[in-house]
């Protein structure tokens, strides 16, 4: 609807006019000035309610997506106990229900040897604890049975030349039970082993033996991310055939971890956790403060990418650190945001890249 005034009204006589004819609901499309002085207002009205919700109302329904809870999100099945504590506690909540343990790297101390599925990342693990150990002081003996897999004995290798350490490839369970005879009480050993699958009895009678070969510490190494139930029952596997503590590898990549700590309240005792692609304090001890703060950080991440459709922007310090507790290798806060690393090029370049050791 057009109206025009008498030549010479103001803007808000126009506007005070429009709303006496049609009323406090019409808006201004436009208005301008004619060539003879008059204001020409151009309005309309809204249309009636029942018309509008005709208009707009979509084809299909889109029910609103709530804001799922830590657990939930997580993969974790805490409604019974939610229900009856409904600001539930986490960090109370997992140092009553997960053992926290540390490694033993001491001298004195059993092989510590890793086991774990197709690329769980073993071979990085005993890298890195390799690398700690070095930047003590200590020249632990590191021994492999992972002598068929194409590239995995150059992967360790590299590590190992840099840091001027000795890398012996185990070609029987009676090589292997010679060498941590001689060596145990002189130096701390470290053993990676081929990869395991926990539903392969044969494969597992192997990993038992070597086991028995070193008397060594077990340790499965094991990365977060995967489907909670899957993670569950492999771990359970392992934890069954005598494996009773858990590196978990990936942190930095995953988004959820309901499966490890599903595992870690069936028995599996956590010890340490990634932190990230680098050699140097790529690995730190977990506790119950840590492991909740390493939860929380990544579903509150995840909420905010749920609700507005971006990724969240987080400055450095935002970053969590998987444990504060100081570590052997005395490095500082590690950052979370780093790629794996694989590749025997790759070892030789972050330890490069680290500085001389």
């Amino acid at each position: 609807m057009r109206i025009k005034l008498i030549r010479g009204a103001s803007m808000s006589v126009a506007m005070a006019t429009l709303r006496e004819t049609l009323g406090e609901e019409a808006f201004i499309l436009s208005s301008r000035i004619m060539p003879d002085g008059e204001i020409e207002l151009t309005a309309a009205l809204d249309p009636e309610e029942g018309e509008a919700k005709e208009i707009i109302k979509p084809s299909f329904s889109v029910p609103a997506t709530p804001r799922k809870s830590l657990h939930d999100w997580h993969g974790l099945d805490l409604g019974c106990l939610v229900g009856k504590e409904p600001d539930l506690d986490y960090e109370k909540f997992l140092s009553e229900n997960i053992s926290f343990e540390t490694l033993n790297l001491s001298v004195n101390a059993p092989p510590l040897m890793v086991c774990g599925t197709p690329g769980s990342g073993k071979t990085l693990t005993i890298a890195r604890l390799a690398t700690r150990l070095a930047l003590t002081g200590a020249s632990p003996l590191v021994m492999t049975t992972d002598t068929e897999r194409s590239g995995a004995l150059e992967q360790l290798a590299a590590c190992t030349r840099i840091l001027g350490l000795d890398l012996i490839a185990v070609e029987s369970s009676e090589m292997l039970e010679n060498l941590c005879r001689t060596k145990r009480g002189r130096t701390p050993i470290l053993i990676d082993t081929a990869a395991t699958v926990p539903f392969d009895e044969k494969g597992m009678k192997v990993l038992a033996t070597l086991q028995r070969a070193a008397q060594a510490d077990l340790t499965l190494v094991h990365p977060a991310g995967e489907d909670a139930i899957e993670t569950e029952e492999t771990v359970s596997w392992f934890r069954k055939n005598g494996v009773c503590k858990m590196i978990v590898s990936r942190t930095d990549c995953a988004r959820r971890l309901g499966g490890i700590v599903r595992s870690a309240m069936a028995g599996m005792s956590l010890v340490e956790a990634s932190t990230g692609s680098q050699l140097i304090g790529g690995l730190r001890t977990l506790d119950a403060a840590s492991l909740n703060e390493l939860m929380t950080f990544k579903w509150e991440a995840a909420s905010k990418v749920a609700a507005d459709g971006t990724s969240k922007t987080l400055s450095p310090n935002s970053i969590p650190v998987v444990s504060k507790r100081p570590t052997h290798s005395g490095s500082g806060v590690i950052k979370m945001n780093a790629s794996s690393v694989t590749g025997a090029a790759a070892l030789m370049k972050h330890i490069a890249a680290q500085g001389s050791v």
